[in-house]
């Protein structure tokens, strides 16, 4: 990938992390959350597509660390998810294994970390079914495998999970052209919090800017 596309992703990324963090706001019009969803979908068919690539590290952008933070904000929100799940089927050792913080994450050594993250994936992937109702989706599962394959590529291991794309024969190019299609049209419907919610509708254009344009 190009820079200009490298910057789209990070676009896509954050936007559709912002709105997942932001659901309780939005989640009663269903339209945005197909919007949501495919904007979602496609990232993570880039996504794919550059780790595929001998060089996915230098494509994605990051160093290492800079993969170990962005896999440590998402286990944040999937923990918490997790936690909350735990503590109301009354599941203590799953509420002790969920209790983790971003900077908790991110003081372990790599190793402890990859054993860390895998083994909450495990835990929420086991429980997807039971936790819908508590925001947790497959997609979001994938992308955080996703990612840390790039980040265990990034340290020259093997990847865990070998993530298959549902769209990898279409190419990088129409699948950008997607991604901006999507906000396109969250842009047209989320204008309706313009003044409803200036807070979350000011977020929203931050989440969506390019950055270096």
């Amino acid at each position: 990938m190009n820079q200009r596309q490298i910057n789209h992703l990070e676009m896509f990324q954050t936007t559709n992390d912002y709105l997942e963090k932001q659901a309780a706001v939005w989640n009663a019009i269903p339209i945005i959350g197909n919007y949501k969803n495919q904007l979602n979908t496609t990232q993570l068919a880039i996504k794919q597509i550059a780790a595929d690539q001998a060089d996915a590290q230098v494509h994605i952008g990051k160093s290492v660390m800079g993969f170990k933070k962005t896999i440590a904000e998402k286990m944040d929100y999937l923990d918490d998810l997790l936690e909350a799940y735990g503590e109301d089927v009354g599941n203590a050792e799953l509420v002790s294994q969920a209790h983790n913080s971003k900077t908790d994450y991110v003081a372990l050594p790599y190793e402890n970390f990859e054993t860390k993250v895998k083994q909450v994936i495990g835990l929420l992937a086991a429980n997807l079914n039971d936790m819908t109702d508590y925001g947790l989706t497959a997609e979001q599962i994938e992308d955080v495998k996703l990612d840390l394959d790039q980040f265990l590529a990034s340290r020259g291991k093997p990847r865990s999970y070998q993530v298959a794309s549902r769209q990898a024969t279409q190419s990088l190019e129409s699948l950008f052209e997607q991604g901006k299609e999507c906000i396109v049209k969250l842009d047209r419907v989320l204008k309706r919090y313009k003044r409803a919610n200036a807070s979350f509708y000011n977020g929203y254009l931050s989440a969506s800017k390019v950055v270096n344009d």
